[in-house]
């Protein structure tokens, strides 16, 4: 007998065995056990969460047989079907489990998603396109569905490899059952749309298209087709009598609320490629022969480098973010934060970086807006590969098409195949933590080891971050110790990026790193010109399964989220029209109106994560409800933490003073904290003195005091650096928190 054989059973729940076939040895289930993580039929619970679901279901309840238990913090648990243990074994004795079967499976899976095939629950299903042929107009529009595979040649390719035996298996791709009922729609939907509005009906084939393209069942589709030709026959009857927008277009189409972009024949082109693939540079050699235009940054301090881009170029650029107005002399091109784009003035070029960030839960408006509304005769629109499907539908909505320029990668990043210990780090390392105290122990114990050491992290202003990263680039630090801040757009000479963890706390919960967060974090190493080669790893100090979960994560491809809608935000217009129709002044029931009357088209929109904005809506109606509405409603998307109760509290004083004597009062900060202060007492300083700046900048003369803000500003930056820059451990008790 061999070890299996000899070994008993061993089963998390051990009166799972009941449910074994009795034909399975008890060695063969030991065999299926310790591949548990290889086999293509071991399953996970969130393989059968559905997206509208909070939690996964239990599959102790459906039968199956836990093979391992979940790893706090790492992995999930295991599980298989009693159906599926013979076709485990055929699997493991066709392909084993040796040390190769990890990357083989990760390729055949991916070639089965290439074709459409997905897991679906306990068995799979295909993407499918359906053609849908008109005559009159001679359009085919592409039906996308979801239909079941049989199992067996599915299991019979991931032992195999080979292709064509699995495509002679599928067959023909199953036709759509209900397609004569939706082209009976589309030929009635056409007919009508060319009698009423001719010269415009070649626009009605995109959006009928982007319906079409989300696999939904079939009433849901017709819906969609009827509010999509709908919305078009609003549109085409604006364009054929030149009337401007009426207030009730916002209700029927997202796009439509930016009537000037939908007036011009913008030109799309999507910048795609991986970080450090030169994608940025070519958008922004355009961007400098435009005529005039703008570059929309995901943050602050790209929004700075960009302008020192286009100002190197000898470009006139002006500055636009969310706390500050600095105009150029003769400026043609802005530099902004992506959400301060402007929608009512025409350019010639846009850019619009990190377009990925439209699957952001909190900020992804931003992008839905800018890419949507952004009135330029050309956009480019800088993204990843995985969200480009989302954006050309995006588009299409719109009624719109866009071409893709692909950038490679000149140097790929290779993993490293142990760990790195603190003390072995080297000139150009980089380590990545994922919280402001990991950064702060990390940088006390590396500069411990004779390492001058520059730091990153989300509460250190743009400023600072800029000259850290300045010493790092320059030489005047050997290590950069950074949270994931440095996944964004710095270009710094890094060699090799090493994780110190690869788990991170989202907010709520401690979770593990996913593979668009790693891509991003490691693809910062190795940047072209500067180093030959870039490497990723982890720290020895790290938890024990990181470097498997980096080994894990670097090779697969990012993907977006299933059955991804763009969100949306509300703008003035929406605002303004439902309080006009309804009679409302309370902000926070306009929202919330907002909220449900979106939802009528959430096939392709959802609207994003407003929590934070209707808590403030409410206090804002109580702190300043003498203010107009639209007041209230800028003052509803400030910058404010929720959950920094003293800076909340303060920003409601300035609020309910403005309210009462239509001047703010006098900041409190200002003689609360100096540049002599405590680390963490002047960052917290540094968050009102920006946020003082942000609404100042929406309320001339009711705030003020402006050059005692930026002369704080300004002192508190030189602190921090200070701090960070000198020998003495920054990691105090009293500084502690994310």
């Amino acid at each position: 007998m061999n070890e299996v054989q000899e070994q008993p059973l061993k089963l998390p729940q051990p009166h799972h065995a009941a449910r074994i076939p009795p034909h399975i040895a008890p060695a063969d289930v030991e065999r299926i056990r310790r591949a548990a993580y290889l086999l293509p039929q071991v399953v996970k619970p969130a393989d059968f969460q559905a997206d509208d679901e909070p939690e996964p279901p239990d599959l102790e309840r459906r039968g199956f047989i836990q093979l391992a238990r979940a790893a706090a913090g790492a992995r999930p648990s295991r599980w298989v079907h009693p159906s599926q243990l013979d076709a485990a074994l055929r699997h493991l004795d066709a392909v084993g489990a040796g040390p190769e079967v990890r990357g083989l499976m990760l390729e055949r899976m991916a070639a089965l998603e290439q074709l459409g095939i997905t897991r679906h629950g306990l068995g799979w299903e295909r993407l499918l396109q359906h053609p849908l042929v008109l005559d009159e107009p001679a359009w085919t529009l592409q039906l996308a569905h979801r239909a079941p595979v049989d199992e067996a040649p599915v299991w019979d390719f991931l032992r195999t490899g080979d292709r064509r035996v699995l495509l002679a298996a599928l067959g023909l791709p199953a036709p759509y059952p209900q397609a004569d009922a939706v082209l009976a729609q589309l030929r009635q939907l056409v007919a009508r749309s060319a009698s009423g509005h001719p010269r415009q009906l070649d626009s009605l084939l995109p959006r009928l298209q982007a319906e079409c393209g989300v696999p939904q069942p079939l009433p849901a589709l017709q819906a969609a087709l009827t509010r999509a030709q709908d919305r078009w026959e609003h549109r085409a009857a604006e364009m054929d009598t030149l009337a401007s927008l009426t207030s009730e277009l916002a209700f029927h189409g997202y796009p439509d609320s930016f009537p000037l972009a939908r007036q011009m024949q913008r030109s799309v082109t999507l910048f795609v490629g991986p970080p450090n693939s030169g994608k940025t540079h070519a958008a922004f050699e355009r961007l400098a022969q435009a005529l005039d235009g703008a570059y929309l940054a995901p943050l602050r301090l790209l929004a700075l480098e960009g302008r020192d881009r286009l100002m190197a170029r000898d470009v006139p650029c002006s500055l636009l973010t969310g706390e500050e107005n600095v105009p150029a002399p003769e400026a043609r091109v802005v530099s902004s934060t992506i959400e301060m784009v402007s929608t009512q003035q025409p350019i010639d070029v846009a850019v619009i970086d990190e377009a990925q960030m439209i699957f952001d839960s909190a900020r992804g408006w931003a992008w839905t807006q800018a890419i949507v509304g952004v009135p330029a005769n050309e956009v480019i629109i800088i993204c990843s590969a995985y969200a480009v499907p989302a954006i050309e539908r995006l588009l299409r909505l719109c009624g719109e098409q866009c071409q893709v320029r692909h950038f490679e990668r000149k140097q790929h990043v290779q993993l490293l195949g142990a760990p790195v210990p603190i003390g072995a780090l080297k000139r150009g390392d980089a380590v990545v933590a994922f919280s402001r105290r990991d950064v702060l122990m990390l940088r006390d114990q590396i500069a411990d080891n004779g390492h001058p050491v520059s730091v990153i992290y989300g509460a250190l202003p743009p400023e600072v971050r800029r000259r850290e990263a300045e010493r790092f680039a320059h030489g005047a630090s050997h290590v950069l110790v950074a949270t994931d801040a440095i996944g964004m757009g710095l270009n710094l000479p890094i060699r090799r990026v090493l994780f110190s963890t690869m788990t991170k706390f989202d907010g709520q919960t401690e979770r593990p790193l996913d593979v668009s967060e790693v891509h991003q974090i490691a693809g910062r190493a190795g940047r072209y010109g500067m180093h030959d080669e870039g490497f990723a790893g982890v720290l020895r100090e790290a938890e024990p399964t990181a470097l498997r979960a980096l080994k894990d994560l670097l090779p697969r491809q990012p993907r977006a989220p299933r059955d991804f809608k763009a969100p949306v935000a509300p703008g003035w217009w929406h605002v303004n029209t439902i309080a006009a129709r309804l009679g409302l002044n309370k902000l926070r029931t306009v929202l919330g109106i907002f909220i449900e009357q979106l939802r009528l088209d959430d096939a392709h929109f959802a609207v994003a994560e407003l929590d934070q904005m209707l808590e403030l809506a409410g206090l804002l109606d109580e702190a300043g409800g003498n203010l107009s509405l639209r007041d209230r409603f800028v003052y509803a998307q400030a910058p404010v933490d929720t959950r920094t109760p003293m800076l909340v509290e303060e920003f409601l004083d300035w609020v309910h003073h403005h309210a009462m004597t239509g001047e703010a009062g006098s900041p409190g900060f200002l003689s609360e904290v100096d540049e002599h202060s405590r680390l963490d007492r002047m960052e917290q300083a540094l968050r009102a003195c920006s946020l003082w700046l942000w609404v100042d900048l929406r309320f001339p003369g009711v705030y003020g005091e402006v050059d005692a803000v930026q002369d704080l500003r300004s002192r508190l930056n030189d602190g921090i650096e200070r701090h960070l820059k000198g020998k003495k451990p920054l990691w105090q008790r009293r500084g502690r928190g994310h």
